[in-house]
């Protein structure tokens, strides 16, 4: 009678280790991985990403030629440098993304795997000691 409790309990932590935490992972993952792209504001710099920086428009309404000419090259000056920052942050969340992700991939495969070496170190051992 107790044989079949403790198989019956082998058989649930197995269940529970290969079959209900690894979709718990792989939620904690997809959560994970949509408060990068929040934290990041993604959207927000793809669509934005050929805007001024901080917004920084100067007006040419009354000016003169030259000083309008100049006033163009100052806004394109802002949206290029708005560019650059936006590109940069989007590149860095492409990195802290992807590092997020194979280190993901690497808990799981040692999650997965954690049992079964368990096993394969307790058959070794038991094949050395004869």
């Amino acid at each position: 009678m107790q044989q079949e409790g403790t198989n019956s309990l082998v058989i649930l932590y197995f269940s529970w280790w290969y079959g209900y935490l690894p979709r718990r992972l792989f939620l904690a993952l997809e959560a994970s991985m949509i408060t990068l792209v929040d934290l990041f504001s993604v959207k927000i710099l793809f669509r934005t990403l050929f805007s001024p920086w901080k917004r920084d428009l100067i007006s040419t309404d009354g000016l003169s030629l030259q000083e309008k000419f100049q006033v163009w090259m100052m806004n394109l000056a802002s949206r290029f440098i708005g560019f650059i920052v936006k590109t940069f942050v989007l590149i860095t969340f492409a990195i802290v993304f992807v590092a997020a992700a194979v280190i993901f991939a690497a808990l799981f495969c040692l999650w997965i795997a954690f049992p079964l070496a368990i096993i394969g170190l307790v058959i070794l051992g038991l094949t050395n000691l004869a």
